[in-house]
C-alpha cells in the first residue's frame, strides 16, 4: 500500500491542526456575539474560496465550538476542502496570501512540501490554506467571544 494514496487525508488533518496550535486564544472580542464569530469564520473561508475559482468545495464538518483556552468565551473552527485539480499551487498561495494581508492578517508562507499560507490576526485568530497534494484546504479559528461551549453544543443537538 503506497503512502502517497494516503498523503491527502493526512495533509488535511496537519492543516486542521496546525490551525489549532497556530491559534491559540487570545483577548475576548467583547462585543462579538458566537453567531456572528461563527458567521465571520466560515465567511471568509468561502469568500476565500471563491477566489480561487476552484469547484467542488465542501465541509469537512459543520463549525465546530470549543471553549478558548483558559475555559474563558468560546471560539470556532472550521475546515473547507475541495480536490485540487490541475492548477498551480503557487499562484493559488499568493492570491490566498494577498487577500489575507487585505483583511489585516499576518500572513506566513511556507514551501517546504505542498505550499501552506498561514495567517493570523485580523477579524479571525488565524487561517491556513494547504494546497495538496490533492486536496486544498482552507482551515481557521475564530475569534474568542463570550459564551459557553457547552450550552452552544445543547442548543444545537436539542435545537
Amino acid at each position: 500500500m503506497s503512502t502517497d494514496r494516503h498523503r491527502p487525508l493526512v495533509s488535511v488533518a496537519a492543516l486542521a491542526t496546525a490551525v489549532v496550535i497556530l491559534t491559540g486564544c487570545g483577548p475576548q472580542e467583547a462585543d462579538v456575539t458566537p453567531d456572528e464569530a461563527r458567521e465571520t469564520l466560515t465567511g471568509i473561508i468561502h469568500d476565500t474560496a471563491e477566489l480561487l475559482g476552484t469547484p467542488g468545495w465542501e465541509e469537512s464538518s459543520a463549525p465546530g465550538v470549543q471553549t478558548c483556552d483558559g475555559g474563558n468565551g468560546i471560539k470556532w473552527d472550521y475546515l473547507y476542502t475541495a480536490p485540487r485539480g490541475d492548477v498551480d499551487p503557487m499562484a493559488d498561495v499568493e492570491k490566498i496570501a494577498a487577500h489575507w494581508e487585505t483583511l489585516g492578517m499576518t500572513v506566513r508562507v511556507n514551501t517546504e512540501h505542498d505550499p501552506v499560507v498561514f495567517a493570523t490576526g485580523g477579524p479571525l485568530q488565524g487561517l491556513s490554506f494547504d494546497t495538496g497534494p490533492a486536496k486544498y484546504g482552507i482551515g481557521g479559528t475564530s475569534a474568542c467571544v463570550p459564551g459557553n461551549a457547552d450550552q452552544i453544543r445543547d442548543e444545537e443537538y436539542v435545537g
